[in-house]
């Protein structure tokens, strides 16, 4: 007679065993999921802020050099012309702003007018939103060579993609401050996507 130890298990010890098993890879696959879920989200909601934080850098950066067209060449009547060229709202939002910036602050490159004073030339900066390819984009061209004749303008400088909103307002009606709002949604996995991160900032130029 085979002693006791030397016996195999049972089918009922060998289903109970695999339903232990089976019950304890379940759970884990679970708890690994909802682990995976959670760092999907937190790495998402991370990637859209940071996205979104640079694309306003960006903004701000060019933004708030918009200054007045002073060139002899280019005021009418001898009167500079405002910075932001086109109107923008003061009750809702607009996908783009066009302004004016000074094409060089070196000394050495600034050219002169009749007077010997300083005068600069001025670039047409255009920030705007393309919905179609959900990109933020800025277009820079001459003024007296690109922009006033109407020729079609350089390719841009993409300042951000996987943007799903963008607006430019006036603050309080002061054509001095802008109120710019970016959102950014980099959707990292479809069936677990996050709310796009929206920043809003003002912006304030030299007029």
């Amino acid at each position: 007679m085979r002693k006791r130890a030397q016996l195999g298990m049972t089918i009922a010890e060998l289903l109970i065993s695999f339903g232990v098993l089976l019950l304890v890879l379940s759970l884990s696959t679970v708890l690994f999921k909802q682990a995976f879920t959670h760092s999907t989200m937190t790495e998402e909601n991370m990637t859209n802020e940071q996205r979104t934080r640079i694309a306003m850098a960006r903004v701000n950066s060019s933004l708030s050099q918009a200054s007045v067209d002073a060139n002899t060449n280019d005021a009418g009547g001898g009167t500079p012309s405002p910075a932001v060229l086109l109107p923008v709202p003061k009750t809702t939002s607009t996908p783009a702003i066009v302004f004016y910036r000074v094409q060089t602050l070196v000394p050495a490159s600034i050219p002169t007018g009749s007077t010997s004073a300083p005068n600069p030339g001025y670039d047409v900066h255009i920030i705007s939103y393309d919905a179609a390819t959900q990109t933020l984009n800025e277009y820079v061209m001459d003024y007296s060579t690109v922009y006033k004749p109407g020729l079609p303008s350089p390719a841009p400088t993409i300042l951000a993609s996987d943007v799903t909103n963008f607006g430019v307002m006036q603050v309080n009606g002061n054509s001095n401050e802008y109120q710019v709002t970016i959102s950014v949604n980099k959707i990292l996995q479809a069936n677990e996507a996050e709310q796009p991160y929206t920043l809003v900032d003002d912006v304030n130029i030299m007029n």
